[in-house]
């Protein structure tokens, strides 16, 4: 593998000591048109409260009593939500295509989250914005950290690239490690896409909170990106989708730079989402809904006995349990299931939400009693109502923690639309969610329509403690 030549960019990064706030790195800014005013807010984030957040909206009464719907409970006692929009989004912000975020966030060991958002520009132009940001739970900011204009600079004829879908993940030396990528990356082999010896495809880049520094560690087989990742962190291997040129499942040691695992192309049926064993193996789609598993020990890739049947496969997955099972949700329709790695046993658990609603990130809860998730990913939770989810194992029981879209459409002029990326706290207490969204007409730019994309925020929820 070519090593990538050292690049850094200094950034208004995260001192762990201590943090610098939203509102120090926003003061430095010139007034900003996007994102609108957050009624409220301190330090750029607002605080609510509410037995509102239990109101079962009209519409999901209605759909709850369809034939086949899943049954749910309401919790008896309301979140509290903290949320921030992401700020710092550069000129003429407002005009921008269409700001949103499509991967999965960290939870550092530190108790720092580090997520992402994107314009969804015009990539192959070079004229596309993506930055990461860093909530500190204890001051209660959201900072902006890495701005990848600043990382890769622009040149003409240059991509920029315009989202992080995969995974960011914290590795073992405490460094945060992303890729990012175009608006779709299967494009990355297309001869329109100009790429330069700067920027010669995917690459996985690495933020180190430390000295504020973010260098592009490896780049990935030319020219190929990435939309869906994960860290092994007791191995120190990152695995990824390759995309362009055929789905390939592919992984690299961060203590080498260099792959330990090239799959075939074409390998991967539908690649966006696998799982990761315990013991360090890698399941994946594999054509028509089958599960796929490279078997670390053996170093073989093999079909198990196992399928998703009508489905291409998982949409979501959490981390394999201390009894052996991995949860998650299927894709189209979104199911709940639970795979046993050691008995190659999938059960399917009946629909995640509703009629089985697109679930795109589970957790497992950190004492394994239940597994969070929120259902209509792509922008249309707020349809009924953004629920947060909490399934119980034991069982079998979906209980909706709270509704966020109505309460903070009154109370914000914000409409969460769904998520992407979602973790929960060390101690079970909370989730931190990145939320796609829209703002009410009364703040809504006329070119972005009221479709759950356009204007992202930063989410702490809360949970009581007698709910769970």
């Amino acid at each position: 593998m070519i090593q990538p030549t050292r690049r850094t960019f200094l950034g208004a990064g995260l001192a762990l000591a201590a943090p610098l706030a939203f509102a120090d790195r926003a003061s430095a800014q010139p007034a900003a048109d996007y994102p609108p005013p957050l009624p409220g807010a301190k330090n750029g984030v607002v605080t609510l409260r509410s037995d509102r957040f239990l109101d079962v909206p009209e519409n999901v009464a209605k759909l709850a009593r369809q034939e086949g719907a899943a049954a749910f409970t309401v919790a008896k006692a309301a979140p509290t939500v903290e949320l921030a929009y992401h700020g710092n989004l550069g000129e003429n912000a407002a005009g921008r295509r269409l700001w949103s975020s499509w991967g999965d966030i960290c939870l550092a060991r530190t108790g720092i989250v580090y997520v992402a958002i994107g314009d969804h520009g015009d990539d192959v132009g070079g004229d596309a914005r993506c930055f990461l940001y860093a909530w500190d739970p204890q001051a209660k900011t959201l900072t902006q950290i890495v701005d990848m204009n600043q990382v890769i600079p622009k040149q003409k004829g240059q991509p920029c690239w315009s989202k992080v879908h995969a995974k960011i993940d914290e590795a073992a030396d405490g460094n945060i490690y992303f890729s990012c990528t175009l608006n779709d990356g299967a494009r990355a082999i297309l001869p329109r896409v100009t790429w330069t010896e700067r920027l010669p495809g995917g690459q996985l880049y690495r933020y180190d909170p430390r000295k504020r520094e973010t260098t592009v560690f490896a780049d990935l087989p030319k020219p190929r990106c990435t939309a869906t990742s994960l860290l092994d962190r007791e191995r120190n291997v990152w695995w990824c989708n390759l995309e362009g040129g055929g789905n390939a499942l592919w992984a690299l040691s961060l203590d080498t730079k260099k792959p330990v695992h090239v799959g075939q192309d074409g390998s991967v049926g539908f690649n966006r989402n696998f799982a990761l064993g315990r013991d360090g193996s890698a399941y994946f789609n594999g054509p028509q809904g089958s599960l796929w598993k490279h078997d670390r020990a053996k170093n073989v890739t093999a079909a198990t006995r196992s399928s998703f049947g009508k489905s291409p496969g998982m949409r979501a997955s959490t981390r394999e349990s201390k009894e052996g099972a991995i949860y998650g949700s299927t894709h189209n329709p979104g199911q709940l299931w639970r795979y046993v790695t050691a008995k190659d046993e999938l059960t399917l658990l009946g629909p995640a939400w509703m009629l089985g609603d697109y679930v795109t990130v589970a957790e497992l809860s950190p004492d394994e009693r239940f597994v969070y998730y929120l259902p209509g990913a792509h922008g249309q939770a707020f349809r009924s109502g953004t629920p947060i989810l909490q399934y119980e194992i034991a069982t079998a029981r979906r209980k909706v923690l709270g509704f966020l879209a109505p309460h903070l459409e009154r109370e914000l002029d914000y409409i969460p639309g769904g998520t992407y990326g979602m973790k929960i706290s060390g101690d079970g207490s909370t989730l931190y969610v990145n939320f796609n969204g829209h703002p009410t007409d009364k703040h809504r730019p006329k070119h972005i329509r009221p479709t759950g994309f356009g204007l992202c925020a930063f989410a702490a929820i809360h949970i009581p403690a007698a709910e769970r």
